[in-house]
């Protein structure tokens, strides 16, 4: 089951929805109203929008164990302000308002499990924001690196790709910078890590 349940007492089992997908069916449009938050249990989706100038944006990934729409369903407007799509075929438990309301209100671990994920998305949106607020290319990279680093001096990622979106530049302009962060004996890189020498 989904980690949210760690250490329950509740039979949590009547109060949620359990639904499967295949690969490329989309779980919510932009613009539907939020009457859940979304547990994926196992696949992952991609959540995405189109911009003004109709444009695709990739905005997340969401994978196993993570939950999506937890703040949107208790907000002043509820609407999607994306699209989301399976990348593979996915399972998402499914919990109403009232249902989690009713969970976090009457078991300590799960209302104890909801705050910390909340807590924890709220520090990735506060490095997110301070990584868009630093000017360069390398002083976003080094940002990035000295706050979430090992004792290694190591942060790892799963694709340029995806570095490079949650960065918020082109792919081909890390590329370019990490080979001259290199270059300048500040780095070292390979396709799923940087460590900072």
């Amino acid at each position: 089951m989904h980690i949210l349940f760690n250490n329950a007492k509740i039979d949590y089992n009547k109060y949620i929805t359990i639904k499967s997908y295949k690969k490329d069916d989309i779980v919510f449009n932009e613009g539907d109203e939020c009457k859940s938050i979304g547990l994926v249990i196992s696949g992952a989706i991609q959540i995405s929008t189109i911009t003004i100038l109709e444009n695709e944006y990739s905005i997340s990934t969401i994978l196993k164990d993570d939950i999506f729409a937890s703040t949107l369903l208790f907000s002043n407007k509820p609407y999607y302000l994306g699209y989301a799509k399976c990348l593979k075929e996915t399972k998402i438990i499914f919990i109403t308002k009232a249902n989690l309301s009713y969970l976090l209100q009457n078991d300590e671990a799960i209302l104890n499990n909801f705050l910390s994920f909340l807590a924890n998305k709220r520090l990735l949106a506060q490095e997110r924001l301070k990584i868009l607020c630093q000017k360069s290319i390398r002083e976003k990279i080094l940002f990035l690196i000295k706050s979430r680093m090992n004792k290694s001096k190591t942060i790892y990622f799963s694709s340029k790709e995806k570095l490079a979106l949650y960065l918020n530049i082109p792919r081909p302009s890390l590329s370019r910078e990490l080979i001259n962060m290199q270059n300048d004996n500040l780095i070292i890189f390979d396709r799923k890590s940087i460590t900072l020498i």
